[in-house]
């Protein structure tokens, strides 16, 4: 009985042993278990504050381009509203009776790309250069045709009209003339509001081709007391003009067989025939345009 009661005993204490053995082993991987996973959280919270952090930071950089977006396409459009040169004209309509005004809105690109360009020399050994500056379908030129068209009753009132819009009237807010180095674009010429006789020619020659005109080109054979060549233009008009001032001689050139009538483009309240008494000597190459 004694015996057998050891041995039971015995068993029991085995079973226990192992029993805590088994418990202790499990406790371990339960508490490593434990750890793996409190280390994965910890990572996982990390990754989560990392991806905040990235997610701010994006948020951030958006608002920082939007704002550079905003600033920028209000600098584009400031600046494609203030590339333009606005240029107003005075002149004179129904043979310098009648006041008009005129603006444009010339693109700084446009005049830009005129000012760049070459301007070749011209003289009377290679006349034939100054038609690279006429450039009659400009949309400026045409405007400037159409405005003045619209305000004129015949075809010698429109003659004179543009001339006088390109003479200098000693006035604000006219073409001036003034000595220049070498020839200008009628762009540039409306730009810069002056030039010389031959600038002020070539812008009243380009209008009148753009309204339909035929027109030659004047260049003296002599020279003037400054020692330059006079520059100007001549109209052909389907009859002569009536309204050329009584006090000065009339000048009519020939060319094909049709009467063309001078035209002084740089000082004031010439009209289309008036021949200026102080260059009554010259004599004059032409060049149709």
């Amino acid at each position: 009985m004694n015996k057998s009661l050891g041995v039971i005993l015995v068993i029991l204490l085995v079973f226990s042993m192992v029993a805590n053995l088994y418990f202790s082993l499990n406790y371990n991987d339960l508490v490593n278990n434990h750890n793996g996973l409190i280390s994965d959280y910890d990572v996982l919270v990390n990754d989560h504050n990392g991806l905040i952090n990235d997610y701010d930071g994006l948020v951030n950089d958006y608002n920082e381009m939007e704002k550079n977006y905003q600033e920028f396409r209000n600098e584009i459009l400031f600046q494609s509203e203030e590339n333009y040169t606005t240029v107003t004209i005075v002149y004179y309509t129904n043979f310098s009776m009648n006041q008009q005004i005129i603006s444009l809105s010339i693109p700084y690109q446009k005049y830009d790309s005129y000012h760049k360009q070459s301007h070749p020399h011209w003289d009377t050994d290679n006349l034939e250069y100054a038609r690279n500056y006429l450039t009659p379908n400009e949309s400026e030129i045409n405007q400037i045709v159409t405005s003045v068209k619209g305000l004129t009753q015949s075809q010698e009132e429109l003659a004179n009209s543009l001339l006088n819009l390109v003479q200098d009237k000693g006035q604000g807010l006219n073409i001036r003339y003034y000595p220049t180095t070498e020839s200008k674009y009628p762009i540039e010429t409306l730009v810069e509001m002056g030039g010389d006789c031959d600038t002020h020619s070539i812008l009243y020659g380009t209008l009148m081709k753009a309204a339909g005109f035929e027109v030659l080109l004047l260049l003296s054979n002599e020279k003037l007391s400054d020692g330059t060549k006079h520059v100007a233009i001549a109209v052909h008009l389907e009859n002569p003009p009536e309204y050329s001032l009584n006090d000065y001689k009339d000048l009519v050139l020939k060319n094909n067989g049709k009467n063309y009538y001078y035209a002084e483009t740089t000082n004031a309240y010439w009209r289309v025939g008036d021949l200026p008494p102080k260059i009554e000597h010259l004599t004059f190459q032409i060049l149709p345009l």
